[in-house]
């Protein structure tokens, strides 16, 4: 996982919370998180991707920890 500031950064992209959302994909056998642009204006970010951590409570819990969600708040 990276710090989606400084990501956001590194592409040389504004980041404000209330233009993106969050798009998250588990399943039985992967996890992963993307960021879209309202109005598809930029290409989508894929943000972090696991193959180990499978779909459940925690992992899900994990991933909202470590990309800082309660500072952001993006939509789902």
């Amino acid at each position: 996982m990276h710090d989606i500031d400084g990501l956001m950064q590194k592409l040389n992209i504004n980041h404000n919370s209330l233009d993106w959302r969050l798009f998250l994909d588990s399943s039985k056998l992967s996890l992963k998180a993307v960021f879209l642009r309202n109005r598809n204006t930029l290409p989508s970010i894929p943000f972090g991707h696991s193959m180990h951590n499978k779909e459940s409570c925690e992992n899900m819990k994990i991933l909202m920890e470590a990309i800082n969600y309660d500072k952001f708040r993006w939509q789902i």
